[in-house]
């Protein structure tokens, strides 16, 4: 589904990507681990469009997506949630979603899946409301998450889904990811905890530096050696 090809993206004289590859399947959880500063959000920011790649190839579909605004990649299905979440606070939950769907769906499809996202999570529908301010860090990216899903995306970009969750909320968010691709979504996912990530994957990359310097399946990472030691902290015989 999902194509990149030598990608390069650069912030004036600062190279934040050197040369990325990679693919993701149609019906796929692959997941893009690193460090901060590794060109994981350049990465995820270049396939939605939110930044221009200066060389490479992005293709959806054998579609090339460089050059187009991010506005055309969301109409074609690529729909990104963000790292922060970045919902309106000022803005009741129903609103939020309601502004979400207005650019993806005409009418009776924004009201079709706004009932499909509230069954998916009965919390929002119970707080539909209440400002976004008023939502913990759970909730907010369970509005967050749900505001993507609303696009009814063919590609969804998830964003460090758990940065700045309790431990509780992070997992129930890892629940979620498999029942997404349950349900015909393919998923591309940016995550620094790096066992939750390559335990809901398929498959995995690992970024350093803005390059690509390892990637395979997403069980085989977990026991590798390099990986082991640079990101989980422990050797491989206490993941055994």
């Amino acid at each position: 589904m999902l194509e990149v090809r030598d990608l390069v993206v650069n912030y004036g004289r600062i190279q934040a990507l050197h040369g990325v590859s990679l693919n993701v399947a149609e019906g796929e959880i692959v997941a893009l681990i690193g460090a901060n500063g590794a060109g994981k959000s350049s990465t995820m920011n270049a396939v939605s469009g939110v930044v221009r790649a200066s060389f490479g190839e992005i293709r959806l579909e054998g579609e090339e997506l460089v050059g187009h605004p991010a506005h055309r990649i969301f109409r074609r299905g690529v729909v990104q949630v963000p790292e922060g979440r970045l919902i309106f606070a000022n803005l009741t939950i129903e609103e939020n979603l309601r502004l979400a769907a207005a650019g993806a769906h005409d009418r009776r499809g924004e009201g079709e899946e706004l009932e499909r996202v509230l069954d998916l999570f009965p919390m929002l529908r119970q707080r539909l409301k209440d400002r976004g301010s008023s939502l913990s860090g759970g909730q907010a990216q369970m509005l967050a998450l749900a505001r993507g899903l609303i696009a009814a995306p063919r590609l969804l970009l998830l964003d460090e889904p758990s940065l700045g969750l309790a431990p509780l909320a992070a997992r129930e968010v890892f629940d979620l990811i498999p029942r997404l691709r349950e349900s015909g979504i393919t998923i591309l996912l940016v995550e620094q905890n790096v066992r939750q990530a390559l335990a809901v994957a398929d498959r995995g990359y690992v970024l350093e530096g803005g390059r690509i310097t390892l990637d395979g399946d997403a069980k085989e990472l977990l026991g590798h050696e390099l990986l082991v030691k640079s990101y989980l902290g422990i050797h491989r015989e206490e993941v055994a």
